[in-house]
């Protein structure tokens, strides 16, 4: 279990801390509080959207020093906020097809914006006054393009049987087994040339994990197939104002059928009633890395990070590491593919012309650095509006800009992908950032046709740049209901083209009185281990008769 928080004392600690802060809230989050700071007697002492007046007049001479800097100063270290202590893990082998009841949690679980919810919902309506019918401002034209095609596989996953909306639908691959986790299911394939894969575990995450205490969601998994191990992530609704509890299972080897290393953390760092949200799971070479959206009621606290060395993970040991807070949201760990010393973390504001980029080094040892942000420029951009059904007035959420899974990393390559609004469509758009020099180096609209409404996207590249998408699609102007897509582009294409459908739900979906009814609130990707040149996704579909989501596993490539 998650045993405390150690906060630094050192008084110039301390200053350098509200120093960096001082930054941040003013150049990123003017008035954002990004969660509180403790004493060593573990009682608050003051909220970071507080710290303002607490800053001594060097802090405020140095903090104005450091605005009138300019971008050239803009990549600045960050302190930590404080240290997370967890003890050693347990042991668990859930057994199949044993379901370990769990308490009834609201049916549909609430989406959380990380911009004022009243901007939120103004900045929605402003993107569905288009109204359907409206055309889209261009439409995509390109050389002739390579698109993957489907290689074989291509079935029907988890669907809804806890009663719980959205799916979160989040998979991934390894040598023997494909493995998919939803909302709170968590389901093991058996990896075969066929196109429907036996089942070999089915189990609720309430018994995967062995807590029935909250409702279980925002599932991720990632398999290291340096080290042939499964990881799986989780968080609960909170249990009380002081405790809310986060989930890391660990594989004890490349079987995830078999056991796990369970970790049990209290992600409440500070007793004071913030929620974990949305958490996103990321590696390097070296360590498991964890972010999450902080909120206080409806307000957002920004982002944290921490990264946790895979040597002592792997082996079921304790770990002692630092938590950064305050840090922008919606904020995307990378899964990186190379020996890359630094490892970097992105992430899209709602509405803009600027990404931001923190870099990470010695991620698994005590002198971990985190340093940023550093604005990436990109072409503006705002939130998605709604993708209509056919056949009914029922919409469906497209969610707002953030990048909703981990980048893909590979040299000074990271990719990654958002919805966005096209005109009066929602649309994803992919980009390649170069590190290196913090600009695009491509980047493109991707959609199933002039009229669709396209959104829930995924991206995932392999070592050659060429790079695989997922998306959700619908066509009310002709009558599709949503669709399971996928495409992809090879490194030296310039864009990303329609690409071929998997599936085409049989109805509209309206499992409620809610419009729009929730969708997403993410899809994977995932490139194939045992061959670069393909890829697995899975995504949300509509089952028969409209009132409950399903699942499309499907394996693809050039």
């Amino acid at each position: 279990m998650n045993e405390g928080l150690v906060h630094p004392t050192n008084q110039l600690t301390k200053l350098l801390q509200d120093f960096l802060d001082c930054r941040r809230i003013y150049k990123l989050r003017p008035g954002n509080s990004g969660g509180q700071t403790t004493n060593t007697k573990e009682k608050p002492i003051m909220q970071f959207k507080s710290r303002i007046k607490n800053l001594s007049l060097a802090a405020i001479i140095g903090c104005a020093a450091l605005l009138s800097a300019g971008s050239s100063q803009a990549q600045q270290a960050i302190a930590p906020t404080g240290t997370l202590e967890v003890a050693t893990a347990t042991i668990v082998e859930a057994q199949p097809n044993y379901v370990m009841e769990q308490p009834l949690p609201p049916r549909e679980i609430p989406f959380r914006p990380t911009m004022e919810a009243s901007d939120y919902d103004a900045a929605k309506a402003r993107a569905n006054f288009w109204g359907p019918g409206a055309a889209k401002p261009f439409t995509e034209t390109f050389a002739p393009l390579a698109t993957p095609v489907i290689r074989l596989t291509n079935f029907s996953g988890h669907s809804a049987t806890e009663g719980l909306r959205p799916p979160d639908t989040h998979g991934a691959v390894g040598t023997t087994h494909f493995v998919q986790v939803t909302n709170s299911h968590i389901d093991m394939w058996t990896r075969q040339n066929t196109a429907t894969l036996p089942l070999a575990r089915s189990v609720t995450l309430a018994t995967f994990f062995g807590y029935t205490a909250q409702t279980l969601f925002d599932p991720r998994v990632v398999y290291d197939s340096t080290w042939n191990r499964w990881i799986v992530t989780v968080e609960a609704f909170a249990e009380s104002a002081t405790v809310q509890r986060f989930f890391i299972g660990i594989s004890t080897s490349a079987d995830p059928t078999g056991s796990f290393f369970i970790y049990n953390l209290n992600v409440n760092f500070f007793g004071n009633n913030n929620f974990w949200d949305f958490p996103q799971l990321g590696m390097d070479q070296d360590a498991v890395l964890i972010t999450a959206n902080i909120f206080n009621g409806n307000t957002s606290l920004g982002a944290d990070f921490f990264a946790v060395a895979k040597a002592r993970l792997y082996n079921g040991l304790g770990f002692s590491v630092p938590i950064f807070t305050g840090l922008v949201g919606t904020l995307a760990p990378p899964i990186v593919r190379d020996q890359n010393s630094s490892t970097f973390l992105i992430a899209a504001p709602p509405s803009g012309t600027t990404f931001s980029k923190y870099t990470v080094t010695n991620t698994s040892r005590a002198g971990i650095s985190l340093t940023g942000p550093v604005s990436i420029t990109v072409p503006s951009y705002s939130v998605p509006p709604s993708a209509h059904q056919p056949g009914t007035t029922k919409l469906l959420d497209t969610s707002d800009s953030r990048f909703v899974n981990a980048s893909t990393q590979s040299g000074n390559d990271l990719w990654q992908t958002h919805t966005i609004a096209l005109g009066g469509f929602p649309a994803p758009k992919f980009y390649r950032l170069n590190t290196s020099s913090n600009t695009v180096s491509q980047s493109g609209f991707y959609f199933a046709s002039g009229t669709s409404d396209d959104f829930n996207a995924s991206i995932a590249a392999n070592d050659a740049g060429n790079c695989f998408v997922t998306y959700t699609s619908t066509d009310a102007s002709v009558g599709k209901n949503a669709q399971v897509r996928l495409s992809g582009k090879l490194s030296g294409d310039a864009g990303i083209a329609a690409g071929p459908n998997a599936f085409t739900s049989p109805t509209f979906y309206h499992p409620s009185a809610d419009n729009p009814e929730r969708w997403g609130d993410y899809s994977a990707v995932i490139t194939d281990p045992l061959n670069a040149a393909n890829a697995w996704l899975v995504n949300e579909k509509i089952n028969t008769g409209g009132l409950l989501w399903g699942s499309r596993i499907v394996r693809f490539g050039f």
